[in-house]
This record gives C-alpha cells, sequence and structure tokens, in this order.
C-alpha cells in the first residue's frame, strides 16, 4: 500500500480554527532514539499523517530526519501534509524561554512551525499558569504554532484558564474546600481568561480510564481530545519499558474487548481504538514502531464503528485506573500537595495499586 493508492483514510476532527486534525496519530514517547527514524518513516508511508513529540522524549532529531527522508522519497508532497505536535515541559522552563525552546524543537524537526504546541503539565513551579499561557499566544502570534493546547489538564484547571479564575483563593461558589497549591502566596497561580482559547488537551484516555466527564466538557467548549495511551500503554510494565508492576486488568485481555473482537473479525488494538474514536471528538495516538502495528492502528481508525452492543460493553470496563498518574508532581515541595490536588477528582481508583510514589506522597 502506498499513501497515494490503497491507504484507508483515516477521519479528522475539526478545530476551533476551521483547521483539521487528523483522528490518528503516532505517538513518539519511549520510541528509542535509535528506532525512530525507521518508526516515523514507516508510519508516514502507510498513511500517518498526525506525529506527537515533545524534547523530553529525546528523539526530534530522528523525526525530524524521518520527516525529511519522507519529503526526499516523494512520500509526503510538502511538510503541509502534517500535523506536528510539540510539548514544553513547563516545571523548568520561564515563559521567557518559550519562544527559543520551540525554536529548537523547530530545528530538530526541520520545520518552519508547530501545527500544535501544548503545555505538557499543569506545572506553575517557575511561573502562573496564566503567564504561561501568555508566552503560548504569543507562539502563535510569532507564527512558531498555528494552534495552542495543554496536556494533562483536568475539568477545573482548564476551566479556569478558559474562563478566568483564581484557585488560590477560594472564590464564593468554587470549590474553597480544596487547596490544591502547597504555598502561601496567593499569587502563585493565578488564571485569567485567555485570548486564544486552547483547542486540545491531551490526556490519558482507553477503555481502562475512560474521562467520560472530561470528554463531555472538552466537546461543549469547543476542546478536541488528544488520547494517549488508548491501548493501556502495555510497554510501561514490560522489562524492557519501564517496568511498572501491572496493578488492573490489560485492557487487551478484557472480556468485553475480546468478545468484540471475535464478534467483529478485528484485532483487539483495533476494538479499543474504534471504540474510542467512535466516541466522537477524540484523536488517538498510539506509539508503535511496529509497521504491521502501525497499519493495523490506521485501519482500525480508518474503519467502520463497533456494533453498539460492543460500544457499550467495552465502554462499561468497570475497573478504571490511570497509568500515566503524576505522581512526581505532588508531595510536600511540590505544587500540588496530593493526587486528588493534580486531578481534581476523587482518585479512590489509585487505592492499593503499585505505583511510584515519592517522598511525602498522599492520595488525598
Amino acid at each position: 500500500r502506498t499513501p497515494t493508492d490503497m491507504t484507508p483514510v483515516v477521519p479528522s476532527l475539526t478545530l476551533r480554527s476551521g483547521a483539521k486534525m487528523p483522528a490518528l496519530g503516532l505517538g513518539t514517547w519511549k520510541i528509542a532514539a535509535g528506532d525512530t527514524t525507521a518508526a516515523v518513516l514507516s508510519a508516514l508511508r502507510c498513511g500517518y499523517r498526525l506525529l506527537d513529540c515533545a524534547p523530553v522524549y529525546g528523539n526530534q532529531p530522528q523525526v525530524g530526519a524521518a520527516i525529511q527522508q519522507a519529503l526526499d522519497e516523494g512520500t509526503l508532497r510538502s511538510r503541509d501534509e502534517l500535523f506536528i505536535t510539540s510539548k514544553l515541559m513547563t516545571q523548568t522552563l520561564d515563559p521567557t524561554d518559550f519562544e527559543a525552546a520551540v525554536r529548537t524543537s523547530l530545528a530538530e524537526l526541520g520545520v518552519d512551525h508547530l501545527d500544535l504546541a501544548l503545555l505538557q503539565w499543569p506545572a506553575p513551579q517557575r511561573a502562573p499558569i496564566a503567564e504561561q499561557w501568555c508566552a503560548m499566544e504569543a507562539l502563535v502570534d510569532a507564527g512558531l504554532a498555528r494552534h495552542i493546547g495543554v496536556s494533562n489538564f483536568s475539568v477545573k484547571k482548564l476551566g479556569e484558564l478558559m474562563d478566568g479564575s483564581d484557585v488560590t483563593r477560594g472564590a464564593e461558589g468554587a470549590d474553597a474546600e480544596y487547596s490544591v497549591l502547597n504555598t502561601d502566596d496567593a499569587e502563585y497561580c493565578v488564571l485569567g481568561e485567555c485570548r486564544i482559547p486552547p483547542a486540545v488537551n491531551q490526556v490519558e484516555c482507553g477503555a481502562h480510564f475512560r474521562q467520560e466527564r472530561l470528554l463531555w466538557w472538552c466537546a461543549s467548549r469547543g476542546v478536541v481530545v488528544q488520547a494517549y495511551g488508548p491501548l493501556g500503554s502495555g510497554d510501561q510494565f514490560s522489562s524492557d519499558g519501564m517496568g511498572r508492576a501491572r496493578s488492573g486488568m490489560e485492557p487487551v485481555s478484557h472480556p468485553a474487548v475480546v468478545d468484540a473482537a471475535m464478534a467483529t473479525g478485528v484485532t483487539r488494538h483495533q476494538v479499543l481504538l474504534r471504540w474510542n474514536v467512535g466516541r466522537g471528538n477524540v484523536c488517538v495516538i498510539p506509539k508503535s514502531a511496529n509497521p504491521e502495528r502501525q497499519l493495523e492502528n490506521l485501519e482500525a481508525v480508518a474503519g467502520p464503528a463497533l456494533p453498539p452492543e460492543h460500544a457499550s460493553a467495552v465502554g462499561s470496563i468497570e475497573e478504571q485506573y490511570r497509568l500515566q498518574h503524576g505522581s512526581f508532581h505532588t508531595g510536600p515541595n511540590k505544587p500540588y500537595r496530593t493526587l486528588a490536588d493534580l486531578w481534581d477528582e476523587d482518585v479512590g481508583y489509585m487505592e492499593g495499586r503499585e505505583f511510584e510514589r515519592p517522598e511525602g506522597f498522599a492520595l488525598r
């Protein structure tokens, strides 16, 4: 198959600007630098047109090499065929340095603009998030990013950013019982109404953690959801991956997923992707360096929706839990005291699970 003849057509999602974003992208987190150029090139050859990147992944130069090779060989007719995302890890970066950081990413990727720049976490260590967002808006003004968004933002934090609020003061009518910041400085993380609203919120989202309330809220506010870990991030638990201990059932092994795969004649991975995209307003960005799996994932998103009875079963898996829990942002000397403060939700789903806990960690 080539991108010009037999490649299945991946549906697209419309951003608030009217621009189109593919509903499938290639996640590049945890692809080793030495494997990245080949992995990205094979994805481009089979029809992928969205690439999800970040400096912290340590492989952006290799992504750039694959883009250039795809252009040279004619797999890509122009850079404009691509939708490229990169991120800013703001707990170690001042807003005054955002432009330089993005220019470094552009040089590594070999392009002159990002289609989407994201705040990778709601991390106010170096500056209030409102100040960070002003620096993000300046990236659009400078032509360095076409769209801007966030990652790992809860409904509460995203709403505060979009509508203007001060999470440190417990304003009348707000959830004043929650103190989300570990500081006595009332100006530490004052959020203000944004001039350019976020186009995307990239979050962990799959059958193992459906994020139903967040998806509903984002759709109601014109924010598209990019779903990372949509297959359950199995490589996080492998001996050659992150070596984590799995404390919940692997999504691809759940009976509802197995039954749907057998009934529809597709793979279990395809069931999970097809179900997620079928919910609407969701773009999935699974990671794979395997060309056959890349094509399998593409065909899943390009194919027909799951029958309603199987979509309902997959979307009703009782056990829900986060894999990318974000505990490293919590603790006595971190901006969020507890995991509940970070995610603004009942985190009882993490009770009894084995995961990394920094010194002084508390669920709630």
